[in-house]
């Protein structure tokens, strides 16, 4: 029977620090429903360290080793077409880290609202575009829109898998590449919104946002974030940094002025 695939990427020059994070998450905190963990090995020279292997013996899990190193939405969609008995596919990079109990439950019940296609942790308005200097926003100009630029961040995300496959998920070998799909003139969210799927924030309630809600929802950028389902390396860079410091983080990705001072 169609299921819940999640997928969790190991990208080989991070070690085991972040491997480590992850399944410390995933035990600890349940993740309140049924599913199947895929594991990508992305960025290894032929068979991963026993170092790696021992970690990931923890817990019950199928690897997908990929022979040459790609972008994380790459290795993304090869995990989506190698997980063809899932109808769901919940995805979380080499930083990911869940914060509650139940929290691909809230995800999945969130993406099974109408109308909505796709639904993540945390979301953002900010515009590569934008935030350019000026001489490359001639070039920006075509790939991205200004800002408020609504997009999911790919840090940790769920659709269903027949309308991931239906889309253009052109990814070259540049991170520029992996930008213009996340958040670009023909990013994730804007195909699925021409579609008339709209994303969603999931937030530590379960509850799911509209983008309108983001700026002010305490998950990415926002306050004390005591409201995010999932962290990420960019939600620590912002947990971690002066008061000063978040409120230049949150005027990029929610313009000014910021969200209210913790």
């Amino acid at each position: 029977m169609p299921g819940i695939c999640l997928v969790h990427l190991v990208w080989a020059p991070l070690g085991t620090e972040p491997i480590r994070r992850f399944l410390d998450a995933y035990r600890q905190r349940p993740a309140g429903r049924d599913h199947r963990l895929l594991v990508v090995l992305n960025g290894f020279d032929g068979t991963p360290p026993p170092a790696v292997t021992n970690v990931l013996a923890e817990v019950e899990h199928e690897p997908l080793l990929l022979p040459e190193r790609v972008q994380d939405l790459t290795a993304y969609r090869l995990a989506a077409e190698h997980a063809a008995d899932a109808d769901r596919l919940c995805f979380l990079n080499s930083h990911a880290e869940p914060l509650a109990d139940g929290w691909l439950a809230m995800l999945d019940d969130q993406l099974r609202a109408p109308r909505v296609g796709i639904v993540g942790a945390t979301g953002s308005n900010e515009s590569h575009f934008s935030a350019a200097a000026r001489p490359l926003k001639p070039l920006r100009r075509f790939q991205f829109p200004p800002f408020p630029n609504t997009h999911l961040r790919t840090n940790g995300f769920m659709l269903r898998r027949d309308d991931m496959l239906a889309l253009d998920w052109s990814v070259g070998r540049t991170k520029g590449s992996a930008y213009r799909l996340e958040s670009g003139n023909r990013g994730i969210v804007r195909q699925l919104l021409a579609r008339g799927l709209e994303p969603r924030v999931v937030d530590r309630d379960g509850r799911g946002l509209e983008p309108h809600q983001w700026p002010e929802s305490r998950t990415y950028r926002s306050g004390a974030q005591e409201q995010l389902l999932i962290a990420d390396n960019r939600t620590r860079q912002y947990a971690t940094a002066s008061q000063e410091r978040r409120e230049w983080y949150a005027s990029i990705s929610w313009g000014t002025p910021a969200p209210a001072r913790l």
